[in-house]
């Protein structure tokens, strides 16, 4: 599995690759104009996640999506981006990001993010995961 640093600082915030882009990333910087204050608001908490840890921030920025499985999501105005608590170094692994249309959470993107947990563990075991600086590596 291969990872693109989102965020470093005291801790380090991840996306997951798919083939050569970070979904997580992609969904950070493109999208509809009316969503671009929106996005960089998340980009701008993922940099505060790195310098101060998921507990150094406000509750209100994430809350868990999936309690039995440890699926969270990042909140901000109409925009979800799902991760999980990483190790080997990562605090947040961003696995890909929705506008929320309904009061329970995005029942794919949980699913779509519980699959990636399990292949992170899995990397992590079978010594297949890599960090990559640049989406072209």
């Amino acid at each position: 599995m291969r990872v693109k640093v989102l965020a470093e600082a005291a801790y380090r915030v991840v996306g997951v690759m798919s083939k050569d882009s970070c979904p997580a990333l992609d969904f950070l910087t493109q999208g509809e104009k009316s969503t671009e204050a929106v996005r960089a608001g998340l980009l701008r908490m993922l940099v505060e996640v790195a310098n101060r840890g998921l507990d150094g921030v406000p509750s209100s920025w994430h809350h868990e999506a999936d309690k039995r499985i440890g699926i969270y999501e990042f909140i901000k105005g109409p925009l979800r981006l799902f991760f999980f608590k990483g190790s080997n170094g990562d605090i947040a692994v961003c696995t890909s990001g929705v506008r929320k249309s309904g009061n329970k959470a995005d029942k794919a993107a949980v699913s779509k993010a519980v699959d990636l947990k399990l292949a992170y563990t899995q990397a992590l075991a079978n010594k297949t995961y890599e960090v990559v600086e640049d989406e072209n590596e």
